[in-house]
């Protein structure tokens, strides 16, 4: 049978493409990858990451985003999703039973299938509301409508925590907590049907740009003393948590603040279903480092990403993919990140 020129070039493509893998990550091309929503820190990670990949390898990474990482660790311990925005803090919530995980009998069992390929920093919480809201403080929010992140969320977790340290209120008592995913509660702060919103994002952050844009805006600070009184205390303890500054004209003349903003930062990172094949994670994790120009000329903030800070704040064992290529790119790697697959 003669070929035509189109199914010559497409056999040419599929046989330069299943050089690129072992033939057992050959059988495995389309990957389901949970993100965070658009204009976060997260998603552009992801996003960035999905086009080196799928440029690189003949493998489809089929991307959900404005998912919770909370309910993202279930999926993939249960096997639905093979990648996701991985969080320590939710990492160490499953691993001890604890917070949105305490009425999840096995959560302890499933924890120990958690894997991580890379962690960096999502960036700070940033607290905001227009400025024409007339909320200056948080003591302002008394009976306002606040989003916080979607419920259940690790997110929400920092963002009620943050309100009740500095003020002693509580959700649905002394303000409204509004229950959206990321991508409504954006919207809804756009369309103020939201007076403020805490928002977990990058350094400069594009959404909080764009809000900008539209009208004059201020972040709210943290106090000092607030970091000193539970359940915030408690919460900037856990790993990767941080404190940050946010300064006070990086959103350009939009943002009335006069001085720097106290925030709590935080570090997230892609985790990976245990089970995925070895050789397709290793593959995807050299791509990756193999094209992080591709990552930095995407945005500032993540030049922060290097085979030096992969580990930074990371409470999961490797996946054993990314622990080979790590090993092979002569990355000193902590015991504790060794899992028991590869011991």
């Amino acid at each position: 049978m003669m070929l035509t020129r189109r199914d010559a070039i497409t056999l040419a493509l599929a046989t330069s493409a299943a050089a690129v893998l072992p033939a057992s990550a050959q059988e495995t091309t389309n990957l389901r990858v949970h993100t965070a929503s658009p204009g976060s820190s997260a998603f552009a990670f992801t996003t960035t990451l999905q086009t080196v990949v799928q440029r690189e390898l003949p493998v489809r990474m089929n991307v959900t985003a404005g998912m919770a990482s909370t309910r993202s660790a279930l999926d993939v311990v249960r096997g639905n999703v093979d990648l996701y925005i991985s969080s320590p803090a939710v990492s160490y919530f499953m691993r001890t039973g604890s917070s949105m995980f305490k009425d999840i009998a096995n959560a302890k069992e499933l924890a120990s299938d958690l894997r991580g390929m890379v962690n960096f920093p999502l960036g700070p919480y940033h607290i905001i509301t227009f400025a024409e809201s007339g909320i200056a403080t948080l003591e302002d929010i008394k009976g306002k409508r606040v989003f916080a992140g979607p419920p259940g969320g690790a997110a929400t977790t920092v963002g009620l925590a943050i309100i009740e340290s500095v003020t002693g209120y509580k959700p649905d008592v002394d303000y409204e907590l509004a229950k959206l995913d990321w991508s409504s509660g954006n919207q809804a702060f756009q369309d103020r049907q939201i007076d403020l919103a805490i928002m977990p994002t990058e350094l400069p952050s594009a959404a909080i740009r764009q809000f900008a844009l539209l009208d004059k805006i201020r972040l709210i600070s943290i106090p000092e003393e607030a970091f000193k009184v539970d359940p915030l205390k408690s919460m900037i303890s856990l790993p990767g948590r941080t404190i940050s500054r946010i300064p006070p004209d990086i959103y350009g003349d939009n943002q009335v603040n006069e001085e720097d903003v106290l925030a709590v930062g935080s570090y997230i990172g892609i985790g990976v279903r245990k089970d995925l094949e070895a050789d397709i994670v290793y593959e995807m994790t050299k791509a990756m480092f193999e094209n992080i120009n591709d990552f930095y000329n995407a945005a500032d903030w993540m030049k922060a990403i290097t085979l030096q800070t992969a580990f930074e704040n990371m409470n999961d064992p490797l996946h054993a993919g990314a622990l080979r290529y790590y090993r092979e790119a002569g990355v000193d790697i902590p015991e504790a990140l060794v899992p028991p697959e590869a011991k």
